[in-house]
């Protein structure tokens, strides 16, 4: 089978048809970028983009691709779109979706979809989804949570402050493999060198040195907007994870991997687009000590805060989980939420049944029954407080208890049975 060289073209051009293999390669926004601008100066500015070779779509693709094409829009250049997979139409590379128009998706189903952002407001519903889906699919070591939304808060905060727009583009998505979320952040706007040499104290030679000033604590273009904390956290947030950081402004890149940095000049660019493209990876499985990577600061977490009693305890309603108490989804979601709070803060968790009048077998045995057995008989009964219970739940709860703790004695009986028989071999 023949492979694909490395300075073989990714997107493949027959006339005005544009074909994908994939959107899982950044050098696919790269020959993006040429097109267009050959397009630009072209008398035929109408162009076909072909998906039916498209099996994936990556964050740091998707998201700019999006913003580029709404943007070009605006310029004239006409986008017909063939054989669109199910998964490209959720993801609305088609047409970001707007934050205040899907509100209800937003605060459901928040990733694996490019949003537009334009306001204040809409970040603030976006970053809360963000964390409260991430809360419920995976579960994260100390600190990544709270290392995520400051970081996600900073950088799509800078677009509005910074970029000369007033929107900007995000998406975030999960990958359980490798354990890491990966997030992606544009923008239209000036870019950093021109954002840094034209309204600040700050005067770089050339991109490439603008994104090196922009990476360092307090560089910003006017400290009356901002402290330059931005850019600055996110890099020492992604360092201390040892994750991945890419930044593409005007025509310079930079990269942060294994905490060893690169740049790169000559990244093709538009006429009417320098923009911004801010792509990090987390491990969620390593801790992330925010004080360490933020110097001492250690921000606030207003929403445990919200969920503490007088005491310091966490108390967790369950009547108003809006996944309800009857699939065993359910139940995923909300142990994961569990075991992130506790990671988050050490502390004791209450778990309120008031108003639940029955609740599923399945529930029962994903939520209490997996949490047993997670963190031990007595590790449950140390953290965990049940209470309000009417008879039916308490039974269908016990019996799951029962179940689970049953199996999990057997497998580690068979076990045990398994290590002696290889012993005595």
């Amino acid at each position: 089978m023949k492979t694909k060289s490395s300075a073989e073209p990714l997107i493949k051009q027959e006339g005005q048809e544009l074909i994908f293999d994939n959107l899982t390669n950044p050098r696919v926004v790269s020959e993006f970028i040429d097109i267009l601008n050959i397009t630009l100066n072209s008398n035929n500015k109408n162009l076909i983009l072909n998906f039916k070779n498209t099996k994936a779509a990556f964050p740091n693709i998707s998201v700019p691709m999006a913003g580029i094409i709404e943007n070009m829009i605006g310029k004239g250049i006409t986008f017909e779109f063939y054989y669109l997979t199910e998964y490209l139409k959720k993801l609305s590379i088609k047409s970001p979706l707007r934050v205040q128009e899907n509100k209800k998706l937003a605060q459901k189903a928040s990733l694996d979809k490019i949003w537009r952002f334009d306001s204040a407001d809409d970040i603030y519903l976006l970053i809360n989804s963000f964390v409260d889906e991430l809360s419920q699919i995976i579960v994260c070591e100390k600190g990544v949570l709270e290392g995520f939304e400051w970081s996600i808060n900073e950088v799509l905060d800078n677009v509005l402050q910074h970029s000369s727009r007033s929107y900007g583009y995000v998406m975030g998505q999960v990958h359980p493999k490798t354990k890491h979320f990966v997030f992606c952040v544009y923008d239209t706007g000036q870019g950093i060198y021109n954002s840094l040499l034209t309204s600040s104290v700050h005067k770089p030679k050339n991109p490439v040195e603008a994104l090196k000033l922009a990476v360092k604590e307090g560089v910003t273009r006017d400290k009356k907007i901002g402290q330059g904390n931005g850019l600055w956290g996110l890099h020492q947030i992604v360092s201390e994870n040892t994750g991945i950081l890419n930044i593409i402004s005007n025509s310079a890149s930079y990269n942060l991997t294994n905490n060893k940095f690169k740049t790169y000049d000559r990244i093709p660019q538009l006429p009417y687009d320098n923009g911004c493209i801010v792509d990090f990876q987390i491990d969620y499985s390593k801790e992330i000590s925010i004080s360490k990577a933020l110097g001492g600061y250690e921000p606030v977490n207003l929403k445990m805060e919200s969920l503490e009693d007088n005491i310091g305890n966490i108390n967790i309603d369950l009547q108003s989980k809006e996944s309800g108490v009857g699939t065993r989804k359910s139940g995923e979601k909300i142990r994961n939420e569990l075991i992130n709070i506790y990671k988050q803060t050490n502390k004791n968790i209450t778990l309120d049944f008031t108003g639940v009048n029955i609740v599923s077998s399945s529930f029962a045995d994903e939520l209490i029954g997996k949490l047993v057995t997670n963190f031990g008989f007595y590790g449950f009964n140390n953290i965990f407080k049940l209470k309000n219970m009417n008879p039916s739940v308490q039974s269908i709860v016990q019996r799951s208890v029962a179940q689970r703790m049953m199996e999990s004695f057997n497998g580690k009986k068979e076990d045990q049975l398994d290590d002696t028989s290889s012993d005595s071999d």
